[in-house]
């Protein structure tokens, strides 16, 4: 392969292993940093028609230190989307934190927070939630979503030519807020049960001499509190198919510029 080839494929493979160091599951620790590469050069080569025909200048194939600016610009881009694609599954593991707070299981991640076996300081329904959230995201088509956004960022701007316009911040701040209204669907159900719990747990301490309501209402609010989250995941997954179809939105505008 000539250089003319190598030089946009390798710039294109820039701007997809910027998405894989920031999107679900392509920025999992379980894949090898071989296995990243992989993927941006397999998808850098899908879009290689469209990559080829960006005219790069002849300058910078002959004087490869001019594409260390594009390259910077090229994983600029992709760390964009893939930050855009990580919201919906990181409202998910704070909507996690925020149950498990709310159920009383938080209290020992926020204690020991330095502990060796505390995963970012989230406690266990954090991290479960977490995990179900990617996997709903694979279900709605999320993966599908990152991989198409990748491959068609190439047909929004050129090689080296991006330029975040004027609506790129109001974008990615729409996207944020998105994932934190998201979060809190998420958790809400979870809140009003627990609300009622303990109104309940209230008024059989208080009418039952001899019960601790610490004893009696820690088990009863953390049991409340896992049925309700398993019972809302059908709601769950639709509320992630809707965040999938906008986080698609937020990418193909952020690819583009928000001009």
């Amino acid at each position: 392969m000539s250089g003319e080839a190598l030089v946009p494929l390798g710039l294109a493979a820039c701007r997809v292993a910027g998405v894989a160091a920031f999107a679900p599951a392509f920025a999992s620790a379980a894949l090898s940093a071989r296995m990243r590469a992989a993927i941006a050069i397999a998808l850098a080569a899908a879009a290689l028609p469209t990559v080829a025909a960006s005219g790069l200048p002849q300058a910078s194939v002959d004087e490869p230190w001019r594409l260390v600016p594009a390259a910077a610009v090229e994983f600029a881009v992709g760390a964009a989307i893939g930050t855009i694609a990580m919201l919906p599954v990181a409202a998910f593991r704070a909507a996690g934190s925020l149950a498990g707070v709310q159920m009383g299981l938080g209290f020992g991640a926020a204690v020991s927070e330095g502990a060796p076996d505390a995963m970012d300081g989230d406690d266990a329904v954090g991290q479960v939630l977490g995990l179900a959230g990617a996997a709903m995201f694979a279900w709605a088509g999320g993966l599908d979503a990152v991989a198409l956004a990748s491959v068609r960022s190439f047909d929004y701007v050129g090689l080296g030519l991006w330029r975040p316009g004027e609506g790129t911040l109001a974008v990615a701040t729409g996207a944020a807020c998105a994932a934190c209204e998201l979060s809190l669907r998420v958790a809400m159900p979870v809140t009003v049960v627990l609300v009622v719990e303990s109104m309940v747990s209230g008024l059989v301490a208080r009418s039952v001499p001899g019960i601790s309501p610490i004893a009696f209402g820690f088990p009863v609010r953390a049991a409340v509190g896992l049925l309700a989250l398993a019972t809302g995941a059908w709601a769950m997954q639709s509320s992630m198919d809707g965040a999938v179809a906008g986080m698609l939105d937020a990418m193909h505008s952020v690819a583009g510029g928000a001009r």
